[in-house]
């Protein structure tokens, strides 16, 4: 599982809850093949708040990791498309204070490498 924590361009979080209550369902869909979106989700407690908000994919692919913003550029695909929209609403300023966490299920197979998004 991945989990990627950003930051929302300031005064912009009502109108990333309102493309997501449009365009959610069409961003899952036309996600690529090896990854399945499980949702952004906005942090309601946490020891330590970090950012404001995350989204989190499975991550069943081997090969290039994934980063939206390159996904964004790839092609010209309907999920290249969503991925350009919705990062519109991400505030670059921050994107050093981001977090990247990549996750494996305690049961899953410890021969499977677990490598670190690009960037960490």
């Amino acid at each position: 599982m991945y989990e990627w924590g950003f930051f929302v361009k300031p005064g912009r979080v009502e109108e990333v809850k309102e493309w997501l209550a449009e365009k959610e369902a069409a961003f899952d869909e036309a996600t690529p093949p090896g990854l399945t979106y499980l949702g952004t989700f906005l942090p309601i407690w946490a020891e330590d708040p970090r950012c404001d908000l995350y989204q989190v994919w499975s991550w069943r692919r081997r090969g290039p990791d994934f980063d939206l913003r390159s996904a964004a550029h790839a092609d010209r695909s309907r999920f290249a498309e969503l991925a350009a929209e919705f990062l519109a609403f991400v505030d670059e300023s921050r994107s050093g204070e981001e977090t990247f966490r990549l996750h494996r299920r305690v049961v899953d197979d410890p021969a499977t490498p677990s490598q670190p998004p690009a960037g960490d």
